[in-house]
C-alpha cells in the first residue's frame, strides 16, 4: 500500500532537488575554471543524485498525488536518471587522466645529425670531416621535482602518532573513517624531493590530518557516534582497492599542485587562494541522509587551511596551505563517492 502524499515532505524533496541543481552548476563551472575535472567531486555527485532520484521515485507512487504533478516530477526522475549515466563517464575519463599524470617529464633533447659540429677552436667542422669528440656531452636531464617510492618517511612521527591514536580507540570505536584519513598521511610521507620546502609540504598536511584523526575519535560528537557505530556495524580496519586508489589520486594531485614550488619557483600566489576558495566553495554535504556534524568538522579543517593560505605571510606557505584546502576537499568527496565510507555517515545518522 502506498503512503499518503504530503506536501510538506514533497517540498523537502524539491527543495533537495534544487540544492543538487545547484551544485551541479558549481560543479560544472568550477571545472571549467580550474580547467580540469574532479572525479571524487563526480562520484560523489553521482550517489547524491542516485538517492534523489529514489526520493523522487517513492513520492511519484504515493497517494493523492495530483496526475499533472507526478508527471512532472517523472520528467525530474528521467533527467536525474541521465545524468547519473554521464557522470561516471566524465569520472573514468577524469580518473585516466589524473592517473597518467607524472611527477616529472624527462625530456632527452638529442642535437640534429645534420646540424654543424664545432671544432675546439669554434669553427665549423667541415661535412666530410672524420674527427670524432674524444667525449661526448651527456644529454641533461630535468631534475625530478619530487618522486614517489614505497618508503614512509615517518621523520617527526606524525605517521605513528595516528596510528597509535587509532589503536588506542579501535577497541571501542568504528574506525574506518579515521583509518582513511591515516592512509592519506602515509602516502603523503612517501614522497621526496630534495626542495628544501618538503619538509613543509609533508609537515603541514600531516599535521591536518592528524587533527582530523583526533577529532574523529576524541571530540563530540564523533567519539560519541563512532562508539555507537562499534555495536552496529562489523570491524574494518584496511582500505579497500578503490579507496586507496582514490587516496593515491587525491596525494598525487596535491604534489602536482606543488611542482613549480618544488622546483624553486614561487606561482602566482593569488591563482593558488583562488583556486583553494573555488575547492572550498565546492565542498560536498551529500545528502540527508548523512551525518553532517562529522562531515562540518571536516569542513572546519578545509576552512582552517583556506584561512592560512590567505593570511600567512610567506608566499611559499600560502601556496602549501592552498594546495591543502584542496587536498582536505577532495579527499572528503572521495569519503562520498566510497560505498563503504558513505554507509557509515548514513549509519551514524540513524
Amino acid at each position: 500500500m502506498t503512503e499518503k502524499f504530503r506536501v510538506e515532505e514533497l517540498i523537502d524533496r524539491l527543495l533537495l532537488i534544487e540544492t543538487l541543481n545547484s551544485t551541479l552548476i558549481h560543479f560544472i563551472l568550477s571545472s571549467q575554471v580550474e580547467g580540469s575535472i574532479d572525479p571524487d567531486r563526480a562520484d560523489s555527485l553521482t550517489q547524491g543524485l542516485l538517492r534523489a532520484r529514489k526520493w523522487m521515485e517513492d513520492s511519484m507512487t504515493a497517494d493523492n498525488v495530483p496526475q499533472s504533478t507526478a508527471n512532472m516530477m517523472g520528467l525530474i526522475v528521467k533527467r536525474l536518471a541521465q545524468l547519473e549515466n554521464l557522470l561516471p563517464k566524465l569520472s573514468e575519463r577524469a580518473k585516466a587522466a589524473e592517473a597518467g599524470r607524472q611527477p616529472t617529464e624527462e625530456i632527452l633533447s638529442f642535437l640534429d645529425e645534420t646540424s654543424p659540429q664545432l671544432t675546439r677552436t669554434g669553427q665549423p667542422v667541415q661535412a666530410q670531416s672524420k674527427v670524432i669528440p674524444l667525449v661526448e656531452a651527456a644529454p641533461s636531464l630535468p631534475k625530478e621535482a619530487y618522486r614517489r617510492t614505497e618508503m614512509e618517511d615517518d621523520q617527526w612521527g606524525l605517521v605513528n602518532q595516528g596510528q597509535q591514536i587509532i589503536d588506542q580507540y579501535s577497541k571501542r570505536c568504528h574506525v574506518l573513517l579515521p583509518l582513511f584519513w591515516l592512509e592519506a598521511a602515509r602516502e603523503i610521507h612517501r614522497y621526496h624531493s630534495d626542495s628544501p620546502m618538503m619538509e613543509d609540504a609533508i609537515k603541514l598536511p600531516s599535521e591536518f590530518l592528524i587533527k582530523i584523526i583526533k577529532t574523529l575519535l576524541t571530540e563530540a560528537p564523533g567519539a560519541r557516534l563512532l562508539q555507537d557505530l562499534y555495536s552496529k556495524r562489523p570491524a574494518e580496519t584496511t582500505l579497500e582497492p578503490t579507496e586507496m586508489e582514490r587516496v593515491q589520486r587525491a596525494v598525487a594531485k596535491y604534489f602536482a599542485g606543488l611542482e613549480e614550488l618544488l622546483r624553486g619557483q614561487i606561482p602566482l600566489v593569488e591563482d593558488k587562494i583562488s583556486d583553494a576558495q573555488t575547492a572550498f566553495d565546492g565542498f560536498g554535504w551529500g545528502g540527508p541522509e548523512l551525518e553532517k556534524r562529522l562531515i562540518k568538522r571536516i569542513n572546519q579543517r578545509c576552512e582552517e587551511a583556506l584561512h592560512e593560505a590567505t593570511n600567512n605571510t610567506e608566499p611559499a606557505r600560502q601556496v602549501i596551505f592552498a594546495e591543502i584546502t584542496k587536498l582536505l576537499s577532495k579527499l572528503h568527496h572521495a569519503t562520498l563517492a566510497e560505498p563503504r565510507m558513505r554507509e557509515v555517515l548514513s549509519q551514524m545518522k540513524t
